[in-house]
């Protein structure tokens, strides 16, 4: 039977779901997983993210915290936390004129870390088939390497929307398209 690691880029997947699908509910990763993998056998889930910055709302605070606790009871899922740095930028309205600062926050060594586990768990021969939740060009490179290096197989899940890299989707042996219906039932249940 194939062993299959799950790669989710968590931040990258919410917002695909929710600015490409219009899905406002957190996906359920461990559903999710299991209906990728299917019958096939799990050996890890790995959920990469940073944690989420500051809030203002304590309602918004609330609701990540409980999704980042929630993945803590997942079986075989490893959490890889990045970090986030804040930036500053500036941005002249073209009407007005004015010059405006903002803030931002940047999640840092995320990609970096997720890349680096797919080559190397692939390396190490500790999956046959890597599943890729993203659609984050940066990864081409580790793909492609996996499957002609290691001739692993790479199955990639995203979104159809503008953030699904079709180069990325051109690498993986297998494209996943994952839609309203697909994720239908991996939402998180409210309680």
């Amino acid at each position: 039977m194939a062993k299959v690691a799950v790669f989710i880029d968590g931040s990258n997947l919410y917002f695909a779901v929710k600015d490409g699908l219009g899905i406002q509910d957190p996906i359920d990763v461990e559903k999710l997983s299991h209906k990728l993998v299917g019958s096939r056998e799990l050996v890890r889930i790995y959920y990469y993210n940073a944690p989420p910055p500051p809030q203002e709302d304590p309602e918004i605070k609330k609701g990540q915290q409980a999704f980042r606790d929630r993945l803590g009871y997942i079986d075989y899922l490893q959490r890889r936390d990045g970090r986030l740095v804040e930036r500053y930028f500036k941005f002249k309205c073209p009407e007005c004129k004015t010059v405006r600062e903002y803030k931002k926050h940047l999640q840092k060594g995320v990609d970096t870390r997720l890349a680096v586990d797919l080559v190397t768990l692939a390396v190490r021969k500790y999956y046959d088939i890597g599943i890729l939740i993203s659609g984050d060009g940066d990864f081409i490179e580790a793909v492609n390497f996996v499957k002609e290096h290691t001739h692993k197989r790479i199955e990639n899940a995203f979104v159809m929307w503008r953030g699904w890299d079709r180069k990325l989707r051109e690498a993986a042996d297998v494209r996943i398209t994952l839609t309203k219906e697909f994720l239908s039932d991996c939402l998180v249940e409210k309680r």
